[in-house]
């Protein structure tokens, strides 16, 4: 049997020892911290329980594809709660939004901002569907080991309609006015750290995710799915160990002959 070491307990790094150990490698994840999640971690302290990097769910169909590789639910693992309102955005000192977890009352509201933007609203969604079914479905869901993997007529002909060399700034603008509305749909943008003028179009799919599939929450806190990941990498076979610092990997030719950890 190979052996595999991982190094790193986060989402990828339990992602990708669940998937070795399952198709027969004998895995060990080196984790260097005391806890597992990476980015993912939990700090308590005196009964309170604060998640240290993401703060809500979205997009739960791609969880959902995780756990059902390996013939489970996250059910099986927690819990997911769907917050009404989805969350608030404060908009300035004294004024505050809070966006319905319903599109149908979410449409409405813009509608309130910015009367008769409602089929725009609409057509809005439309496009940003097409984006997300396409964008995930079509191209993030594959390997990428190879830039032949697109080489198909039909894929590049959908890459043309993704809008990939307009920014998301200025394709919001086609469908809105209001200032408060343009500061909400920007905002899954600013979220992940990027700015609307130089983010392509293509992540309007992120809005549709947010207004159609919802924000949950996994009762428990964020860390709950790092719980569960490595309660199933575990199940799968595999072995995941903390405090492993990662000092040196030692290469002979394109082999790995050793990985030399300061256990502290």
């Amino acid at each position: 049997m190979k052996k595999v070491v991982v190094i790193g307990a986060g989402f990828s790094g339990l992602s990708v020892a669940t998937k070795l150990a399952t198709e027969g490698f004998d895995v060990t994840v080196l984790e260097k911290n005391t806890t597992i999640g990476g980015r993912c971690r939990v700090f308590n302290e005196n009964g309170f329980t604060f998640d240290m990097g993401p703060s809500w769910y979205w997009m739960p169909d791609v969880f959902e594809r995780f756990f059902g590789e390996f013939g489970k639910k996250t059910s099986d693992y927690y819990n997911l709660t769907r917050l009404d309102p989805s969350y608030r955005v404060i908009l300035k000192q004294n004024k505050e939004i809070n966006l319905p977890a319903n599109s149908k009352s979410l449409k409405a509201l813009f509608e309130q901002l910015e009367p008769g933007c409602g089929l725009k609203f609409d057509s809005f969604l439309k496009e940003s569907e097409y984006k997300y079914r396409v964008g995930i479905g079509e191209f993030v869901w594959k390997p990428s080991l190879s830039i032949t993997e697109f080489f198909d007529f039909r894929l590049l002909s959908k890459a043309l309609s993704l809008d990939l060399f307009a920014s998301f700034g200025k394709h919001i603008r086609k469908f809105f006015k209001n200032e408060d509305i343009l500061k909400i749909m920007e905002f899954p943008i600013l979220f992940l750290g990027a700015t609307p003028q130089d983010t392509p179009a293509l992540y309007s799919l992120m809005n549709y995710a947010e207004m159609t599939m919802g924000t949950w929450y996994p009762m428990g806190g964020m860390h709950e799915i790092i719980k569960a990941m490595a309660t199933l990498a575990e199940e799968k076979g595999a072995k995941i160990l903390t405090n492993q610092n990662v000092e040196e990997i030692i290469v002979e030719g394109k082999s790995v002959k050793k990985v030399t950890i300061w256990a502290r």
